[in-house]
């Protein structure tokens, strides 16, 4: 049962849900990817399109933006005249990526840390960063958010280099 109900007079304005969901086909998503942006769970998604609940009011900027219409057209159906956010671009499949962290010091064999890119977006998310790395000052969980958007945005190889004073380089690699 819907929480939310179209205007009897006026048949052709369109729920909250079914404006995300038709922004959302029309840019190519599915539930799955369209959650995996918004890092919810693809249930929220369908809850959402469904009209059985609404997104957090934090996630309608990025919603807007990744269906690249203003916050206003998303709440009302109608299109703003101005402002309009351009959409972003979708998204890579980050599942098979890697995130590395290659250390060197000199006259050492290097020590190299790979885990999953998922796993470090879990580390960003709960916002203290990864313990041991940023204790030191080498790399804040705002910067750890920033590398995961440029991933999540195509960018692969050497994304962040830390070079200390006892010539220690520590490279921050996606593979």
């Amino acid at each position: 049962m819907s929480i939310f109900k179209r205007k009897e007079t006026d048949e052709k304005t369109l729920t909250l849900g079914e404006r995300i969901a038709e922004g959302r086909k029309k840019c190519g998503y599915t539930q799955e990817s369209f959650a995996e942006l918004l890092d919810v769970t693809p249930q929220a998604v369908s809850k959402w399109e469904n009209d059985i609940s609404c997104p957090d009011i934090q996630l309608l900027p990025k919603i807007s933006q990744i269906l690249g219409i203003s916050v206003d057209e998303l709440l009302t159906g109608r299109k703003a005249i101005s402002n309009e956010t351009p959409p972003i671009e979708k998204t890579i499949d980050t599942s098979k990526l890697k995130f590395v962290i290659n250390v060197e010091k000199p006259g050492q064999k290097p020590v190299v840390v790979s885990f999953p890119f998922a796993t470090a977006k879990r580390f960003a998310k709960i916002g203290n960063g990864i313990s041991g790395i940023t204790g030191n000052g080498a790399l804040n969980s705002e910067q750890l958010d920033e590398i995961i958007s440029l991933v999540e945005n195509g960018a692969t190889g050497e994304v962040f280099k830390v070079e200390a004073n006892d010539d220690t380089v520590v490279r921050f690699v996606i593979e």
